[in-house]
């Protein structure tokens, strides 16, 4: 059967995000999604609090509905995805020995928003990734994967060919709730089936506008049909949070109507 799902999630296990995992799953069954993986950031967690997180995911979860857990680790400037992980070894990876051993306790692990990492991937961090994420919703908007990112997953895969790319939306709120889904087929909704889909590139991260395959086979065409509408989504985000920077040192906020305009279309 072919699944819809969500890979890059935070619930309020997470400082910065809005809805509880009972309220996430509600929404998402309303809206056709069968499985999300949860990467709750590991700043302010603590052993207690992750093994509750990691208890209430199996609790919500059953056969028409599956959370997978997992941690959003910060290692130096980037930000790794650690999916399927049930272990809390930490609030961040000091070092590249630490972080082997956070992703050799994940199923999947994945580099989120390479953007923030300014595109720079050492070889070392790249022996522990499974996956590069080339989408991002609050990074590159919901229509179409960033330009850049493309292009340097076609040069990491020469490194590393298998290399898988993903989309994630990044979800904190409900009015995330959007492209890119992820479109995988499984013959049982179990952990194992769809880790095992994600790992192998098995799979599609999708928009109306996009189809962005888990392997990633065809590049140059992607580029040449989104080449315009990605550098437009990435200058009216990049302009909207400074817009919104500069109002907030001024005591102000960008109209709540607009955003919302803008967040619909982008």
């Amino acid at each position: 059967m072919m699944v819809q799902g969500i890979v890059h999630c935070h619930s309020t296990y997470s400082y910065d995000a809005k809805m509880s995992l009972r309220e996430l799953r509600e929404l998402f069954v309303a809206n056709g999604v069968q499985f999300v993986c949860m990467t709750e950031h590991t700043d302010d967690l603590d052993p207690a609090r992750a093994g509750q997180f990691v208890a209430e995911c199996a609790a919500l979860s059953d056969e028409r509905f599956l959370f997978i857990p997992g941690f959003e680790v910060p290692y130096r400037h980037a930000h790794i995805l650690m999916v399927g992980m049930r272990n809390f070894l930490g609030n961040y990876a000091s070092s590249l020995e630490v972080l082997r051993t956070w992703s050799s306790n994940a199923s999947f692990v994945v580099l989120a928003h390479p953007v923030r990492n300014n595109f720079e991937v050492e070889d070392g961090l790249l022996e522990q990734i499974d996956a590069l994420e080339v989408w991002n919703q609050q990074y590159e908007g919901k229509r179409v994967p960033r330009v850049r990112s493309l292009k340097l997953f076609e040069a990491l895969k020469k490194k590393k060919p298998s290399l898988v790319a993903t989309g994630g939306i990044d979800f904190h709120r409900k009015e995330h709730f959007s492209a890119p889904l992820v479109h995988l087929e499984v013959e049982v909704l179990r952990e194992v089936d769809i880790i095992e889909k994600l790992k192998a590139g098995a799979f599609t991260s999708v928009s109306p506008q996009a189809t962005v395959y888990g392997t990633l086979p065809d590049v140059p065409e992607l580029i040449s049909k989104h080449r315009f509408e990605s550098h437009l989504s990435v200058c009216v985000i990049v302009l909207g949070k400074f817009v919104n920077k500069v109002l907030a040192s001024l005591g102000l906020s960008f109209p709540k109507s607009l955003k919302q305009l803008v967040r619909r279309r982008i």
